[in-house]
């Protein structure tokens, strides 16, 4: 699923290409607290929210479902579509399948389908590009697996225009390097090329502008593997990130304190549980939009 995570309000999550809403981080479903002719008069004011309520109203105070999970009477995710429930055990198996040939699931969804009485599995791979259509060998499943490329295109092609606009900005060559494999992997889908661009963010040190991309969410799967799109900029406080800087600078003061070390003589005082060197991460205070 595509989607910008949020923690503060509710999100809208999709129920065979409609929407319905859903509180917190996701996982259970909101029911507005109003009649459906009260809320209708609320959009009624905004001739666009009214044609957008008009199309979502079902769906919006329909039971079941009442939460995410794996397809059920009583559940649902977009993360496994289409009208036939799938198992835990049918996404084990083809997951082993993928990691066979080390495709990661993080950016994937997987659709089962039934047609003339037999299924076969689609895994859908989020990517700007569209490539022919590959099937996975598995000796374990009896159904035949495809991999399609090309979930989320649009979505996709409009970051990558946006990236592209940013790497004219960036502060050094290993900003751009990051930028760049970020773009290469949201086009072809290879997370391989996306982990080699976290591996250069990481000693991309004390930046300006902070900035986090990608399927790096995966709370919102019920199997815990396939994960929600984020995008986040931050400008980092300097006045703020010298406060903090204070911390690291008593940091052996404040270690002491700790209850496992209070009273210590071995370690320089720190107890058997702790390092003799402190080594603080690189951090900043920033702020996000």
């Amino acid at each position: 699923m595509l989607g910008i995570t949020t923690q503060a309000c509710p999100t809208l999550n999709a129920k065979d290409g409609l929407l319905t809403l859903r509180k917190g981080s996701g996982d259970q479903k909101f029911i507005p607290k109003l009649a459906p002719e009260k809320l209708y008069r609320l959009t009624a004011i905004i001739p666009k929210a009214s044609s957008l309520y008009s199309r979502l109203a079902t769906d919006i105070s329909a039971i079941p479902p009442f939460s995410l999970g794996f397809p059920s009477d009583t559940a649902q995710s977009m993360y496994y579509p289409g009208r036939c429930k799938i198992t835990p055990q049918e996404i084990q198996t083809i997951s082993r399948a993928m990691e066979q040939r080390r495709i990661f699931p993080e950016n994937t969804r997987i659709e089962k389908i039934e047609k003339g009485g037999s299924f076969s599995y689609q895994v859908l791979q989020a990517s700007v590009q569209t490539t022919t259509t590959r099937e996975l060998e598995s000796t374990e499943c009896q159904a035949r697996i495809f991999v399609e490329t090309g979930d989320h295109s649009t979505e996709l092609s409009k970051i990558c225009a946006e990236l592209r606009e940013a790497a004219n900005h960036a502060a050094n060559a290993t900003q751009q390097h990051v930028i760049s494999q970020y773009i290469r992997s949201f086009e072809t889908g290879d997370l391989e090329v996306y982990r080699d661009s976290q591996r250069a963010w990481v000693t991309d040190l004390n930046p300006r502008v902070e900035n986090i991309f990608g399927f790096v969410e995966p709370y919102r799967d019920p199997f815990g593997v396939r994960a929600e799109f984020e995008g986040l900029v931050a400008i980092s406080d300097p006045e703020e990130t010298k406060t903090l800087a204070k911390l690291v600078e008593h940091s052996d003061k404040f270690i002491r304190r700790l209850p496992w070390a209070v009273g210590a003589t071995e370690n320089n005082g720190k107890g058997h549980f702790e390092k003799s060197l402190f080594e603080p991460p690189d951090f900043t205070s920033i702020h996000g939009r």
